[in-house]
């Protein structure tokens, strides 16, 4: 009886870094649910015979070449760095990860983010390295009014675990959300008005698209109450950062805590630096973790194998 062959399903991978622990952690876990694969770089002539991309911040131009590509699945929730390529194709459909440990670990950032500021961590730390057993007035934070800005799949999360701990929460779409009795949604730029004025602590998880770059601008940060902090996990393209810096600087905002800026790595040059009531973290607030999404990789892969849609499909078009 003759045996035939099993097509080996290729996928060309790129994570934005030059190391290959994490190729190796991807292959390792995806072997393990769909067998016929292998994962080659991005980079080598052979993925341009590549059925599938899973990709971070590939180089513009690169996918197109990939002429037997029948799916993109970002290495993250966002897919912003895929739609920045003006040569990404037109007819491959684009898949993002919805992890929710990454749901989870944004949230247990955010958290810490805000807390900290609120529990004066910043002025504890050097008070205890300059050796002062000195104590501040503790906020009042019972129902403090808290905006969440971007209720998707992650923003849900963080505004039910901010409302569990006794904030006031806020949530603002483009689109109206219902979040149930605990979250007052609101939506359309009147919501954003509203929201922006009336709240003291604000948190960007938005997706980048042409309607959220630039959003937080010098007259956004004006609108917002005096003395109130801000925390951007979404992209550094949705805000004026010298806006930012300026509304720090002159004490209207008590300051920021950042995990994503307009470039990144952020440049030694920086103010940002300087300014020691802006946080800066290094873009990793949520790491995509191979263990717990390879689930949702393998099942999209299978999905556009067998001829079907998989789910998280980008609309193009809305840009998430």
């Amino acid at each position: 009886m003759k045996a035939w062959a099993v097509k080996m399903i290729t996928i060309a991978y790129h994570d934005g870094t030059p190391e290959n622990e994490k190729q190796i952690l991807w292959a390792e876990r995806l072997t393990a649910r769909l067998k016929h694969i292998r994962l080659v770089p991005l980079s080598a002539p052979h993925a341009e015979d590549a059925d599938i991309a899973l990709v971070w911040r590939p180089p513009a131009g690169r996918l197109r070449q990939l002429n037997q590509l029948r799916l993109i699945v970002s290495l993250g929730q966002g897919v912003d760095h895929l739609f920045s390529d003006p040569h990404l194709p037109d007819n491959v459909p684009v898949v993002r990860l919805v992890d929710p440990d990454m749901s989870h670990a944004l949230s247990h950032w955010v958290i810490l983010a805000l807390l900290d500021h609120l529990r004066d961590g910043p002025a504890y730390r050097l008070a205890a390295a300059e050796r002062r057993f000195d104590s501040l007035p503790q906020r009042q934070t019972a129902q403090m009014p808290v905006a969440v800005y971007g209720l998707g799949a992650i923003g849900r999360v963080i505004a039910h675990r901010l409302a569990a701990l006794g904030f006031a929460v806020q949530g603002w779409s483009r689109r109206p959300r219902d979040l149930g009795r605990s979250i007052q949604t609101h939506h359309g730029e009147q919501g954003f008005q509203n929201i922006v004025s009336s709240c003291i602590a604000h948190i960007c998880i938005l997706p980048l698209t042409a309607h959220t770059t630039n959003l937080f601008s010098a007259d956004v940060f004006a609108a917002m109450p005096a003395g109130s902090y801000f925390i951007n996990a979404g992209r550094g393209h949705q805000v004026e950062e010298d806006a930012l810096l300026n509304a720090v600087r002159t004490g209207h905002l008590a300051g920021a805590a950042l995990d994503v800026f307009v470039e990144e790595p952020l440049p030694d040059t920086h103010p940002f630096w300087k300014e020691t009531r802006i946080a800066i973290w290094p873009h990793v607030a949520a790491q995509t973790n191979p263990d717990t999404a390879a689930d949702q990789v393998a099942q999209a892969i299978s999905t556009v194998l067998a001829g079907g849609q998989p789910e998280h499909i980008v609309d193009k078009f809305r840009g998430y």
